[in-house]
């Protein structure tokens, strides 16, 4: 039963690549050139049965060399990947270490600043730098503002 199962299949996919029609067209060809040539005919038949062995070994051989070769470019990507991973996920883990450290030293920094701002002189109100060229700077600071400064000449 398996046997006439899988030789009833390779006949439909045959039927489908090559209709019958074409395939005993091809096959009364080969039958009247039997005929009408059969010197040539058993040459060549002679020769393609002589030589269907070694063409079917180059074919495996090649098939095989090909196969191998791919497996072998698989499994030595996969160990030179690997490698690689070997040596990034520990980098990765130092660099993101160290963003988290800029990071934390960037908001703490900020933080800091911010209230040391507080205890600066002029908290509230104004305060006023004077130059020696004469210019003076006067910084305005009110609660819940952004410090404003503005450049005067002379006094």
């Amino acid at each position: 039963m398996v046997v006439a199962g899988t030789i009833s299949r390779v006949q439909r996919m045959i039927d489908r690549v090559v209709t019958p029609e074409q395939r005993s067209q091809f096959y009364g060809n080969v039958s009247e050139f039997f005929q009408e040539q059969p010197l040539i005919a058993t040459f060549l038949l002679a020769t393609l049965s002589i030589s269907l062995v070694p063409l079917f070994l180059f074919t495996t051989f090649t098939l095989s060399v090909l196969a191998f070769s791919f497996i072998s470019a698989i499994l030595f990507s996969f160990f030179w990947i690997g490698i690689a991973l070997l040596l990034l996920v520990p980098t990765l883990f130092v660099t993101c270490g160290l963003g988290i450290l800029v990071w934390v030293w960037a908001v703490s920094s900020w933080v800091v600043a911010r209230w040391l701002y507080g205890f600066v002189p002029a908290s509230n109100g104004a305060g006023e730098l004077r130059f020696p060229n004469g210019n003076r700077m006067v910084v305005k600071k009110e609660e819940g503002e952004v410090p404003r400064a503005e450049m005067r000449n002379g006094i």
